[in-house]
């Protein structure tokens, strides 16, 4: 999904992500984040990647992520 990235990749980087897509590990297991914005600006990407995870029996689950609350807080401007 890394061709959905506004502004396209940046000179350097030898891997890149969508911001719509995400990996990352969630309670030691190995997942990909996809917010629900890319159905929005993509249809046809979020019905690949939908397909994609049926094709290939991957859970799938509506969540709304919630900042761990160990992690520091975003700063904000006064």
């Amino acid at each position: 999904m890394s061709q959905f990235r506004p502004g396209g990749m940046r000179p350097g980087s030898h891997l890149g992500y969508s911001p719509w897509c995400i990996p990352t590990t969630m309670n030691g297991a190995k997942c990909v984040v996809v917010k629900r914005e890319l159905q929005a600006h993509e249809p046809m990407a979020w019905d690949f990647v939908m397909n994609f995870a049926r094709d290939n029996d991957l859970q799938t689950t509506d969540a709304c992520l919630i900042p761990d609350a160990s992690a520091p807080a975003p700063a904000t401007k006064a």
